[in-house]
């Protein structure tokens, strides 16, 4: 046993580390590889797009002014950086526009923490398409089963989780590439602890740092494996020590048997939610309601009195304080401005929130205006959404739906998914992006991950 206290067996962060060494590509169900694949294709999508949108520009041209050696690229821009630079560039691109998909168990985006961490590491090591499915299952387990702990208690103290849990996955997709025995695997744990964070005020007060949450996580869950590879060392009660993790950021609220109770049954990989609204999720399944209602009944929005919408408490909190959006990401948080768009736009395309016109727009606004959101409170049904469109002359027009489509419910199909992934890589020349899709689909074929790299970029050399 190495310095650093408890045996590694005998704590969460050891149970874990064992069980991501265990995990052979030979393990995974059929629906586990299927799943691994789509998440893939989803987060590559939003990274292309991302590439070009000028709210992460910043993040691009400080990280490329810094990027060490040349190990990995960066996605569409073809510069080659330091491995986490580069996965820090791509995790932002993957996270630019709220398309990303979400993972289990509230555990948030668990996709734009692991994808790019895999394809940078498995660029620079030379990683086959089985090991990164293998490390890709096992980032998003970790995650998604610490999320089954910690995302409400932590979401209620205002921690974001996309920061605070996605330390950990990246370490465990990090070390499983580097393939770091059970010890070092349970440091890895340890030390990412000493960098958990990220805040949730975005949503009140907009700014697009939220961007880099995931690649703030990824950064430093990558570097935790490395650093345990060489030897450091971290506690490994980080989880649940009296000044561990989850008393930190879950109070007395967190239910420390629930990261292993169910580990790998079923894997969490196959329980993400995927989006077609580049809009905070907790948005989605009202939109899906109006969107229903518009279709099945004809009003103008002109007659619309009011729009009550009942949804979980976060989700009142998160979605529902912006009516005036002053930047991208206050646009995306915003329930009534994205109902604006959709009843006097009929769109809820991404190019609408990107323009600052309609930030200011009084029709859209006056939609926004009429939204009253109140706290559905169903313990059967956690994630339930009610809508009432009030219309001018007492026509009430009504829906409900238990969750957004596109989670394991209401799954999209194959063909939504590549639809979705050829809008958002639309900038790719030539056929690079049906390439992308025919490669993604194989991906337990592939001998190297620079099978891949080249048909992200905006000039192959295919």
């Amino acid at each position: 046993m190495r310095p650093g206290g408890e045996r590694p067996g005998a704590t969460i962060a050891g149970a874990l580390a064992r069980w991501v060494v265990g995990l052979q590509f030979e393990d995974l169900s059929p629906e586990a590889v299927r799943e691994a694949k789509r998440c893939m294709l989803d987060t590559l999508g939003v990274q292309v797009r991302g590439a070009t949108l000028p709210w992460v520009q910043p993040v691009y041209r400080y990280v490329r002014s810094v990027g060490g050696n040349e190990e990995a690229t960066v996605t569409y821009h073809g510069d080659r950086l330091g491995a986490p630079y580069a996965a820090y560039v791509n995790s932002t691109f993957s996270y630019s526009c709220e398309l990303q998909h979400h993972g289990s168990y509230g555990s948030a985006h668990t996709g734009v923490i692991v994808i790019p961490t895999l394809q940078a590491l498995g660029e620079k090591l030379g990683s086959t398409g089985r090991s990164l499915i293998a490390a890709m299952v096992a980032g998003y387990e970790v995650q998604g089963r610490l999320g089954m702990a910690l995302f409400k208690p932590a979401s209620q103290r205002h921690f974001h989780p996309q920061g605070l849990l996605g330390v950990f996955s990246a370490a465990a997709a990090a070390g499983k590439l580097l393939g770091l025995d059970a010890e070092q695997q349970a440091h890895a744990f340890a030390i990412a602890g000493s960098h958990a964070s990220s805040i949730l005020e975005y949503d009140q007060a907009g700014g697009e740092v939220k961007r880099i949450h995931g690649a703030i996580a990824l950064r430093s869950g990558i570097q935790s494996a490395y650093l345990a590879k060489e030897g450091l060392t971290g506690p490994l009660t980080v989880f649940e020590g009296r000044r561990g993790i989850f008393a930190s950021f879950g109070g007395g609220e967190v239910a420390p048997e629930l990261p292993l109770s169910q580990i790998g049954r079923p894997y969490c990989i196959t329980r993400c939610r995927f989006r077609i609204y580049p809009t905070i999720g907790s948005c989605h399944a009202a939109l899906d309601i109006v969107n229903d209602l518009m279709k099945k009944h004809s009003f103008d929005y002109r007659d619309v009195e009011c729009i009550r919408v009942g949804m979980p408490e976060f989700s009142v909190t998160h979605v529902t304080t912006v009516t005036r959006p002053h930047d991208v990401m206050t646009a995306q948080a915003s329930l009534g401005f994205s109902l604006g768009l959709l009843l006097v736009k009929g769109s809820n395309d991404l190019e609408l929130y990107i323009d600052r016109a309609l930030w200011q727009d009084p029709e859209v606004l006056s939609v926004a205006d009429k939204l009253q959101a109140y706290v559905v409170a169903d313990e059967s049904h956690p994630q339930m959404a009610r809508v009432e469109v009030r219309l001018k002359g007492g026509r009430l027009l009504e829906g409900e739906q238990e969750d957004a489509r596109g989670t394991e419910m209401s799954p999209f199909s194959d063909e939504v998914m590549e639809a979705k992934f050829r809008r958002l890589a639309v900038s790719l020349p030539g056929d690079q992006a049906e390439h992308v899709i025919h490669t993604v689909a194989r991906m337990e074929e592939m001998t190297s991950m620079s099978q891949l790299v080249p048909l992200l970029q905006r000039r192959s050399n295919r």
